[in-house]
């Protein structure tokens, strides 16, 4: 199946792409994820902030040369296109 994909920040690499690959529920303290290198990550969520990671744009939108025509328009989507 196919999962939604979002960027987490990483202290080295800055942002890191990742797949969520468990549906969220109310009142899960975090969201399990599946790096690139595919090791399972659990993202911590802050139920009372804004603590959510971004969403990465579809890969057909990679290399566009319009910002304006990306999905997603935030720093990581920004720096990886």
């Amino acid at each position: 199946p196919q999962y939604t994909r979002v960027w987490i920040p990483d202290p080295d690499e800055v942002w890191k792409s990742a797949e969520i690959i468990k549906d969220y529920h109310e009142g899960d303290k975090s969201l399990r994820l599946k790096l690139e290198d595919e090791t399972i990550f659990e993202y911590p969520v802050d139920l009372h902030g804004d603590e959510l990671p971004f969403l990465r744009n579809p890969d057909i939108l990679v290399g566009e040369n319009d910002l304006t025509a990306l999905s997603y328009l935030h720093e990581p989507a920004v720096l990886h296109n």
